[in-house]
């Protein structure tokens, strides 16, 4: 498999009496890996037992020959008892009335009884993955975010049709998913929303389901419409039907967005570029909202009326909406200097490539992952960055950058304080260079002078060496003065700064004694 589920190994139970089916599949979950099988459990009534009696089961996997009951019966009984654990069919022949069957029974998955490895691991990957977030709403320990904190709801809206406002929505959902994000997409493009398209998901249930029970939400009642995505991300699909786009009003909406962000740490609802009711309250709640343009002049003027339309409505604010230059190019007429003054609102400073071959296969197979575009890749990482979906609601905004920036403020502190420590040093010993050479010539010229024979002429040699020199290069035990072969030769200490030196070393410096009458010969 990719991974664990959440960062816990899949714990399924394999409910069959037929061996070499029970030896085929533990061999193909040891092939995928991160897959723990509970038990084989041979009977009906050792499948309830089982169902109740092992923590932590994510999946059960239950042959349709399995008997005594048949198997669409005790797939009802499992529901009954545990509404929570998915239940996955093995069909002799999985037809297209098997699965409808199953699916009507409750079961969350049909399968072959040879099945690949790719079809083992989606099936039992979904099933897993919608047990945990059915758990995660029964049991309030296990939601994320934390009680308390909300998540963040980002809306992207489409400045007109084509400008790739579901393609932005669902990268991006995608990437805080895979940042391990808990990541809810909502299709509120209710007419001709596709999201479910994007992601290759097939679904029997969508948002228009929830209308019913909107005044009294419950997680388990959220489940049930959502499909989990093996990518990670939760998706709420737009109506398959265009008409049942009035199903959804705007209290209604509402409602749903709450439980959704009290549920999830990041809600990205794609409001498509036709403003209903629902997409307009989307609007209103969102945290951020984007207008997804692309670099061309029709487009950009679409998103400036959409956004003071907004304003007149008192939807949104115009300086609370940022652009999205989308499918941008170099060697476009229009730069983002120009769409910023064009559209008169806040433009990202993030801008998604014109990159429609890397697109191609990826929106033609339902595989978001299919992208190998870097530029596209990148964009969406930024993308995610700018409008804080990876930031966590409760620290305050730039709290982290400040904590990063501190850290790195003390690190450079003592390495500072070092380099100007060794330039100072440098300093003392230039000076100390200087000052011996200036000691060593007049020691010359006074030997030259008064001689050298006598205490009182290397009293006096010494005197004169020293009034060329101050501060602490003149000292007793910090120039030494001496005559031999012709020279006076001077050695001064340099003085050291840094902790724990002391002056162990010396600069020497030699200047010729010439006698006067030499000089006047």
């Amino acid at each position: 498999m990719n991974g664990p589920v959440d960062g816990r190994p899949v714990k399924v139970l394999l409910a069959t009496a037929d061996r070499d089916l029970a030896d085929l599949l533990n061999a193909q979950f040891r092939e995928l890996g991160a897959v723990e099988v509970a038990g084989v459990e041979t009977g009906a009534a050792d499948v309830v037992g089982a169902a109740a009696g092992v923590p932590g089961l994510d999946v059960v996997l239950l042959h349709q020959a399995l008997g005594p009951l048949p198997a669409l019966d005790l797939i009802r009984e499992l529901g009954v008892r545990h509404p929570h654990l998915p239940v996955v069919l093995i069909a002799e022949e999985a037809t297209a009335e098997t699965f409808g069957a199953a699916m009507a029974a409750g079961a969350r998955g049909v399968i072959s009884t040879e099945p690949t490895l790719s079809e083992l691991q989606s099936r039992v990957e979904a099933a897993a993955e919608w047990a945990r977030t059915m758990r995660r709403h029964f049991d309030p320990s296990e939601q994320s975010p934390l009680p308390g904190r909300v998540g963040t709801v980002l809306a992207v809206c489409g400045a007109k049709g084509g400008t790739g406002a579901t393609t932005v929505a669902v990268h991006l959902a995608v990437a805080a998913a895979t940042a391990g994000r808990g990541v809810c997409l909502v299709d509120l493009d209710l007419q001709k929303g596709d999201a479910a398209g994007y992601l290759d998901v097939v679904h029997r249930r969508s948002i228009a389901d929830l209308v019913g029970a909107a005044d009294d939400l419950d997680g388990p009642t959220l489940a049930e419409a959502l499909f989990v995505h093996r990518l990670g991300v939760h998706l709420l699909p737009a109506p398959a039907e265009g008409e049942r786009a009035e199903d959804v009003p705007a209290r209604a909406a509402r409602q749903i967005l709450a439980a959704l962000r009290a549920r999830y740490q990041v809600v990205i609802v794609d409001c498509g570029a036709q403003l209903s009711e629902a997409s307009a309250m989307a609007v209103e709640l969102a945290d951020r909202v984007v207008v997804a343009a692309t670099p061309d002049l029709p487009a950009l003027r679409g998103a400036k009326r959409l956004v003071r339309m907004w304003g007149r409505l008192r939807i949104r604010k115009e300086e609370d909406v940022a652009v999205l230059l989308n499918r941008h190019d170099r060697r476009n007429e229009v730069q983002p200097d120009l769409a910023a003054k064009i559209v008169g609102v806040e433009l990202l400073r993030t801008t998604v490539p014109a990159a429609y071959r890397a697109l191609e296969d990826a929106s033609n197979t339902g595989a978001p992952e299919a992208v190998r575009s870097s530029d596209f890749r990148k964009a969406i990482s930024g993308l995610v960055r700018e409008t804080g979906l990876l930031d966590e609601p409760a620290e305050p905004e730039g709290g982290r950058d400040r904590g990063a920036a501190s850290v790195d403020f003390a690190a450079t502190v003592p390495l500072v304080g070092l380099v100007l420590l060794l330039c100072w040093q440098a300093l003392l010993t230039g000076l100390t260079s200087m000052y011996a050479s200036h000691a060593a010539d007049e020691a010359a010229r006074a030997v030259a002078v008064v001689g050298y024979g006598t205490p009182e002429a290397r009293q006096e040699v010494r005197r004169r060496a020293v009034a060329r020199v101050s501060g602490p290069w003149g000292g007793e035990d910090v120039l030494h003065l001496g005559v031999e072969d012709g020279y006076a030769k001077v050695t001064i200490d340099v003085p050291a700064v840094l902790p724990g030196w002391s002056s162990t070393f010396g600069l020497t410096t030699r200047a010729r004694i010439v006698h006067e009458d030499a000089e006047g010969g």
